[in-house]
């Protein structure tokens, strides 16, 4: 599972799609290292700072292997500090991805050959 992290990229996926990719292999690595827990039952905080530093290692992990799309997106989300969420990083870039797909040009093409039916003969009944 530690080599299909490592070289799972977004590739051709919306950050959806690479996002549940993702999440499902830290999901399966997890429940594969239930054994790791701390058994004191003083609160030392090494417990928050190990989850704190996994969340920030995934956090990062996920927004390096982001197409160049997310170049500015990455870059105003790793200033954030403290560092965000994976869940509010995500959501950052699913606004940013729904932004691009708004203002995305018009993929109508330029050429003129939409209009090519107006100057075809027009459609009757004896055309057949």
């Amino acid at each position: 599972m530690q080599k299909e992290l490592t070289d799972l990229v977004q590739g051709s996926d919306d950050t959806v799609g690479y996002f549940t990719k993702l999440k499902c292999l830290w999901d399966e690595l997890d429940t594969l290292n239930t054994n790791v827990h701390c058994s004191y039952n003083y609160n030392c905080g090494g417990k928050q700072k190990m989850n704190q530093f996994k969340d920030d290692d995934r956090l990062i992990q996920f927004l390096m292997v982001l197409n160049e799309t997310y170049t500015q997106a990455r870059s105003n989300i790793l200033m954030i500090n403290p560092l965000p969420t994976i869940s509010h990083a995500y959501s950052l870039l699913i606004q940013d991805e729904n932004q691009r797909d708004v203002h995305a040009p018009s993929t109508f093409p330029r050429d003129g050959s939409l209009f090519m039916a107006g100057k075809q003969a027009p459609f009757t009944q004896s055309n057949f």
